[in-house]
């Protein structure tokens, strides 16, 4: 069985047909459709690297039984007006080619790819990975904050009429985007390879061996482009209580411009504190990363289920974050502030920065609940999911099959 794919996400590509990701969507994500279903045919935006690239810092995302199709964002109102035609056009064509689709939701390809398979009669079913209303909202433009009802309406509605819904979060998603009756299942998109005890171990030993007067590291995850993570929160917050901490190194992992952070962090009187990472490979490079961090923060306006809250608890990371999306599934209400509230995470940072006591309480519950996102765990349970979505695609293929031979006897029937 081919499933069509289709989400907003930024492909990179070369003149030799490799196919790279920032490292959200590296191989081994496909691995989990390929599992049960024989080939996949990914949608996405793409941008060609030049000839003599280096593709570093970015995950190889192409790999056997894989095929892309790039095509042109739908996101903004120009290419709404000019290049949807040649985006329903060529998505018709690889749909009609599919037996089914899958939809990453939200995003303007996932919704294009649903209307065109409700047309020509294919199975679909949809993954929720985040809300379409706080993406649109916190972005931080003006068409971004008038787009966000529409998209948040179109995407309950797409959710609602489904077939088969997917969710990443345990309740906030499915408030925001219920189902109507089709089959659900809950499966972060985030994974983890396995919590070991050791790694418990040694971040206890870090906490225990601290000093008093030794340098605190505060980290977080996440792209420099836009506001959604928070980094001027982050920032704010420091500026805030960089005198009632002790000495602090603030460490942000991420791609895009630095530009803008830099010069807040100036106005702050934080650029000796503040330090980029730029971008590690998905996995024991990001590991390592987490394991020199002291307290993560995620202090988002916007979020799915976030994957680097998830792994910084996997390595024992006390963390502090936003009430934004699914974080507050996962951690204490100690440890929430509201969006944007910088004020209280500066209290915390505070309260917590040289709390010994909190840090191991923190490190051990922080552990064993990441434990619930083990890969073995979830493979389990998205695989059950998947197969069960192959079923009905496999049925409703066999159902659209008769219909149409039956249509065609009767033409034939009608000419004679």
């Amino acid at each position: 069985m081919n499933v069509l794919w289709a989400h907003d996400h930024m492909f990179y590509y070369n003149e030799s047909g490799k196919f790279y990701s920032g490292g959200k969507l590296p191989y081994k994500v496909w691995q989990r459709y390929l599992s049960v279903f024989e080939r996949l045919t990914v949608v996405g935006r793409g941008r060609k690297l030049p000839a003599d690239a280096d593709p570093g810092g970015k995950t190889l995302s192409g790999g056997p039984n894989v095929d892309f199709l790039v095509l042109p964002s739908l996101s903004n109102p120009m290419n709404r007006l000019t290049k949807k035609g040649y985006v329903d056009r060529m998505l018709g064509e690889a749909i009609s080619r599919a037996d089914a689709v899958i939809a990453r939701m939200p995003s303007e390809l996932g919704a294009e790819a649903i209307r065109i398979a409700k047309r020509q009669g294919k199975p679909y079913a949809v993954e929720v990975v985040a809300c379409a209303w706080d993406g649109l909202w916190n972005y931080g433009s003006l068409q971004g904050k008038l787009y966000a009802p529409f998209a948040y309406w179109k995407t309950r509605a797409l959710v609602a009429q489904a077939p088969f819904a997917m969710y990443v979060t345990d309740a906030f998603l499915q408030r925001r985007y219920p189902s109507r009756g089709g089959r659900t299942g809950v499966c972060s998109n985030v994974e983890i390879p396995g919590t070991e005890a050791e790694v418990l171990e040694r971040r206890l030993a870090r906490i225990r061996e601290r000093g008093t007067g030794d340098k605190l590291v505060i980290g977080l995850i996440g792209s420099l482009n836009g506001n959604a993570k928070g980094i001027d929160v982050a920032l704010k917050a420091l500026a805030r209580v960089k005198d009632k901490l002790p000495p602090f190194e603030f460490r942000i992992l991420g791609d895009g411009s630095q530009t803008r952070w830099l010069r807040m962090a100036q106005r702050l009187s934080l650029e000796n504190a503040v330090k980029f990472d730029g971008v590690l490979p998905s996995g024991s490079a990001v590991w390592e990363w987490l394991d020199n961090i002291d307290l993560y923060v995620q202090p988002s306006f916007q979020e799915g289920l976030p994957r680097a809250t998830i792994e910084a608890m996997s390595r024992g990371c006390p963390v502090v974050g936003s009430t934004a999306g699914g974080i507050p599934e996962l951690l204490e209400s100690s440890c929430l502030h509201q969006p944007g509230n910088d004020r209280l995470l500066a209290e915390q940072l505070a309260a917590y920065g040289r709390n010994r006591a909190w840090m191991e309480r923190q490190a051990e519950r922080n552990h064993a609940r990441a434990a619930d996102y083990a890969k073995e765990k979830l493979d389990a349970e998205r695989h059950s999911f998947w197969q069960a979505f192959r079923e009905y695609a496999a049925t409703e293929v066999e159902a659209f099959a008769g219909a149409a031979a039956l249509e065609l006897e009767g033409e034939g029937r009608g000419l004679a």
